[in-house]
């Protein structure tokens, strides 16, 4: 089994990707499940990408977002108190980065209460920024201040996306010291792996992987960061990745599926 646990929808007219080609390429992929973000960077709230999903819960499932700062997505805790209650949203996302506030900020206080309550994750952009968004500033997109959070929250699950890249060495040690803290490895390229992104992946896993104590397996989560990256060739890659540097089936599935399951209560 393999469960996706980070990719982006757009709505038709956009850029055309939408549900359909999500699904087509889950397909194609041989991805059994994918979770699907709303967010202010692709306009899309949470509501919208619930409709979007509603007729294909056995394949997909809502990672929601909120925001203390940008219009439209300071959502009433209430609300998301519903939204996760149902089950139909199984985390929140914050766009860290791309928004001027920390995860540590204490207006997300709310937020991550009800994430414990339920038992569901908070997820960080974290990382590389696109350049072409205006006002974005990596010192928010760093993953050290996850630290805080974590120490502040210790029953609350936490996922770094994209490995924080590059500041591998960094993410690897907060989820060392962090027994709640996860990572996923989405976003890394654009369209399909070339051969030197092969191997600088291979490198950065290797870097996690050295830099915590039970290894890479056990704290991250597989994820493309679909559309922007090619679904096929992220399969390929981190599979050929875990069954070089981990060399190992078990830890293979745990990447794949096991963590997922676990992190989002699947």
């Amino acid at each position: 089994m393999i469960i996706d646990a980070h990719t982006h929808i757009h709505l038709p007219g956009h850029e055309g990707l939408a549900v359909p080609e999500l699904l087509a390429a889950m397909d194609a992929a041989g991805i059994d499940k994918a979770a699907v973000f709303a967010g202010c960077i692709n306009d899309l709230p949470t509501e919208t990408v619930l409709k979007e999903t509603e007729a294909h819960q056995d394949r997909l499932f809502v990672v929601g977002s909120v925001s203390p700062i940008m219009p439209g997505y300071q959502v009433p805790p209430a609300q998301v108190d519903e939204w996760l209650d149902s089950g139909r949203v199984r985390a929140l996302k914050f766009y860290t980065g791309y928004e001027h506030f920390y995860p540590h900020d204490e207006r997300l206080t709310p937020y991550m209460e009800l994430l414990i309550k339920h038992g569901r994750p908070a997820i960080f952009h974290l990382g590389n920024l696109y350049s072409e968004i205006p006002g974005a500033l990596l010192e928010y997109s760093r993953p050290l201040p996850i630290d805080r959070l974590a120490v502040r929250h210790p029953d609350l699950t936490i996922v770094m996306a994209h490995l924080a890249s590059p500041w591998i060495v960094d993410a690897a040690e907060v989820c060392y010291k962090n027994r709640n803290v996860y990572a996923d490895c989405s976003g890394y390229v654009y369209g399909k792996f070339t051969a030197a992104q092969m191997r600088r992946f291979a490198e950065a896993w290797k870097t996690f992987d050295d830099g915590t104590e039970d290894g890479a397996a056990d704290k991250i989560l597989y994820g493309s960061d679909w559309p922007i990256c090619d679904m096929e060739s992220y399969v390929e890659v981190v599979g050929g990745t875990v069954g070089g540097p981990l060399d190992d089936a078990a830890r293979a599935g745990k990447v794949f599926a096991d963590n997922a399951k676990k992190v989002f209560g699947l």
